[in-house]
């Protein structure tokens, strides 16, 4: 995962970022959301609600809705993504439970 980062620098210099940052998930249509960011971890959750699996031809998809401002629950995107699979993962309360894997681009 460091080789794409090192190629859009340009320089082969490595960016800092802070524990929480601006970003963008341009293919989902978000132009701006607040992340928290883990360098040791192979993949992130995004925090989305009325998720909607759903085939699209041949391929499987998965439609979900998010509030990109914290606090604002008005303000609201429907995104689209190819399904990868599904990972079981603990909810906040422990118990275990199956969820949508995508893939997407992230722009700082």
């Amino acid at each position: 995962m460091l080789d794409p980062i090192l190629a859009a620098d340009g320089r082969g210099q490595i960016p800092v970022i802070g524990w929480r940052e601006y970003l963008s998930l341009p293919d989902l249509g978000i132009a701006c959301i607040k992340g928290k960011i883990d360098t040791g971890a192979r993949t992130s959750a995004i925090h989305a609600f009325d998720v909607e699996i759903f085939q699209e031809g041949e391929q499987e998809k998965v439609r979900f809705k998010v509030h990109p401002t914290q606090g604002h629950s008005s303000d609201e995107v429907t995104a689209e993504a190819i399904l990868l699979e599904h990972r079981q993962v603990k909810n906040s309360g422990g118990q275990a439970e199956l969820r949508p894997v995508i893939s997407t681009a992230l722009e700082r």
